[in-house]
């Protein structure tokens, strides 16, 4: 299982510091109680313009249910080789209307992986778009105003939520896509959510 952590450094900058990045102290989803370290591995990560890159992904263990979890940093998604910024600038375009092929190319990534991502967020919209909103009103029970449906719409209300969260957080909170990423449990681009936003 991985646990999402706010990661406030670039993905790069991440990368450079190799086995030395530091983690904050987590806690067990199962137990609620304290992970401690429980070394690491390895893992491929593509960057915006950027070829790929390994990274050091550590581990935590719980005591209690001895469940290790994988760490991810907040600009990653669960399974998913590129960056969270990169995803979200390929689905804002695919949103507007624009190609599989013509995004590929601007981001240099497969036409297949942005077909892939656009397929799952559109079979997960309605699940995706409901959790969203209820995510927006509990930071701020103003209305949610949409001005479409289906995907672009959840891609509405994760903006609306995000800038809910802005308000609140100012400084502290993170970039749009890297808050997607901590609040749908690092799941949004998976197989399954459930629930759609453990985090």
């Amino acid at each position: 299982m991985a646990i999402i952590w706010s990661c406030p450094v670039a993905p790069s900058t991440y990368a450079a510091a190799g086995r030395e990045i530091s983690v904050p102290a987590a806690i067990c989803p199962g137990c609620r109680r304290g992970l401690t370290g429980w070394g690491g591995y390895w893992r491929w990560m593509r960057g915006e313009q950027v070829p790929e890159q390994r990274i050091w992904i550590r581990r935590g263990r719980c005591k209690r249910c001895r469940h290790t979890h994988a760490l991810l940093p907040s600009f990653l998604f669960v399974s998913r080789l590129d960056v969270a910024q990169v995803i979200g600038t390929a689905l804002d375009q695919a949103a507007n209307g624009t190609g599989a092929r013509t995004i590929a190319q601007e981001l240099a990534v497969p036409h297949t992986t942005v077909r892939d991502w656009w397929r799952r967020v559109r079979s997960k919209a309605p699940t995706l778009l409901a959790s969203l909103l209820v995510l927006a009103i509990s930071l701020d029970p103003a209305p949610v105003d949409l001005t479409t449906d289906g995907s672009p719409a959840m891609l509405e209300a994760l903006r609306c939520a995000w800038q809910r969260t802005q308000r609140r957080l100012a400084q502290r909170a993170p970039d749009q896509w890297a808050f997607w990423s901590l609040v749908s449990g690092g799941l949004a681009l998976a197989a399954n959510t459930s629930p759609p936003l453990p985090g």
